[in-house]
């Protein structure tokens, strides 16, 4: 059995009872954090289930993905993941390869960046194309989560940005900026924006202000940001009370 699990939002406490029984009855348990920041401690997490947990970099889980699930045939082996297991492609890919080979596969849910985002009062459903924000490097600077803002706008959608695993909130606010100010296009100068850092733990910040304002809050990693699009009143009346 091949069995993926979900971490929940940010730390150890946030698996569920049945994540917990799945790693209970796991013959190997391995754990993936590259996807997605993690607060918790795997050795936390061990003592909490009473097993040993391996970490696994990118290259074990997407080139060495063929390995983890022939030990799946004969033996329980647990994937856990931050958040929800299928919301990053490459899990999805992981499930697919599962079957393919005839392996068994269960995924255990979990909450995620998707779903805690309704903190901020923003209606789920109105939320268009999810984006991201890469930490640009020589070579490569991405522009089309951009368009992916634009377009949404157009319907008159909310875009959740999720930005980069070690980018705060400044560093996300300055690319998008500069990528405004060189298409000379109007889309964030006068907005209104949302801030999110550390959603679920301890010292979670939601900030909402015009982005000019907000151009120098540095709120630290895990971070996302959204744009809102055609708020409803109680929306406004939510969003304004933070």
């Amino acid at each position: 059995m091949f069995c993926l699990v979900g971490l929940g939002i940010w730390d150890e406490k946030d698996i569920s009872v049945r994540g917990v029984e799945a790693c209970r009855k796991a013959d190997e348990i391995y754990a993936e954090l590259y996807t997605a920041a993690w607060g918790g401690s795997l050795e936390e997490l061990g003592r909490m289930i009473g097993k040993k947990v391996v970490p696994l970099d990118r290259a074990k889980v997407e080139e060495e993905s063929e390995k983890l699930i022939k030990k799946a045939k004969d033996r329980n082996v647990v994937l856990l993941i931050p958040g929800d297991p299928l919301v990053a492609t490459t899990h999805v890919h992981l499930v697919s390869e599962a079957r393919e080979k005839g392996v068994a596969c269960e995924v255990v849910h979990s909450s995620s960046i998707l779903t805690v985002i309704g903190r901020t009062g923003l209606q789920l459903y109105k939320f268009g194309r999810v984006v991201s924000i890469p930490t640009p490097q020589k070579n490569y600077s991405p522009e089309s989560f951009f368009d992916g803002i634009k377009k949404n706008q157009e319907s008159g959608l909310h875009t959740l940005l999720l930005l980069d695993w070690n980018m705060d909130t400044e560093k996300a606010m300055q690319v998008l900026a500069e990528i405004e100010k060189k298409r000379k296009v109007k889309v964030l100068k006068g907005r209104k924006v949302v801030l999110c850092s550390r959603l679920g733990s301890k010292d979670e910040r939601i900030v909402y202000g015009k982005f000019e304002k907000l151009a120098k809050t540095k709120l630290p990693p895990p971070a996302v940001m959204i744009v809102p699009g055609k708020l409803h009143f109680t929306e406004k009346e939510f969003l304004e009370r933070l």
